[in-house]
């Protein structure tokens, strides 16, 4: 089997349990109200989310453009997947915010997010595009873990933090074997690289 080819098999099958757990989430009972921090924190899952579709559509656009050359078919059914994956990980949140009596989060109010779409515009290879990708689904990963531990007070927002957390670091293992060149996966679901609700700006 080819290397293009095995890459294909392997992207498949990460878009087909991504959409899955996605849909286990999503099917959660409505939560109960909860506290201000936990609100907070899932904002912040929704508004990481929506970065992601962000960041996705803008390497999807720099591809279609040619700005790298010819593209890997494999690569480019993976960033439609990931893309997909992220649209329903944020309507999962925000589906636990509006049970909740709270506006849905439908822009991207994270500090970092200029430089993120900087780095992207700027980068000249598509490495450097995987690199910035991986980092946001590792932060992303990680983020997930810390909510995991810390929304103990309200059942469906575990569960959608402990089911989206594996999909963002699969995502992050593929880019980095697959395209980053990394020869071993390392540890992504530690929660040194979590985002802070302090990054919110809205």
């Amino acid at each position: 089997m080819s290397g293009t080819a095995t890459r294909r098999a392997f992207v498949l099958g990460v878009a087909g349990l991504g959409a899955g757990l996605a849909l286990d989430a999503c099917s959660s009972p409505a939560p109960s109200p909860y506290d201000t921090a936990s609100l907070q924190t899932v904002a912040l899952g929704a508004a990481l989310e929506n970065q992601a579709v962000s960041a996705y559509q803008a390497f999807a656009a720099a591809l279609r453009a040619g700005r790298f050359g010819r593209t890997d078919p494999a690569l480019d059914a993976f960033v439609r997947s990931a893309t997909a994956h992220h649209t329903e990980h944020a309507a999962t949140w925000n589906a636990i915010l509006r049970e909740a009596r709270k506006p849905a989060v439908s822009g991207i109010p994270l500090t970092d997010h200029g430089h993120v779409l900087d780095t992207i515009a700027a980068a000249t290879s598509v490495g450097a595009v995987v690199s910035a990708l991986e980092d946001l689904e590792n932060r992303a990963a990680q983020t997930h873990v810390a909510a995991a531990g810390s929304l103990h007070d309200n059942g469906p927002a575990v569960l959608a933090a402990a089911t989206i957390a594996p999909v963002e670091a699969m995502h992050a293992a593929t880019l980095g074997r697959l395209w980053g060149g990394r020869q071993a996966v390392a540890s992504l679901l530690g929660t040194d690289a979590a985002a802070s609700r302090r990054e919110l700006t809205g």
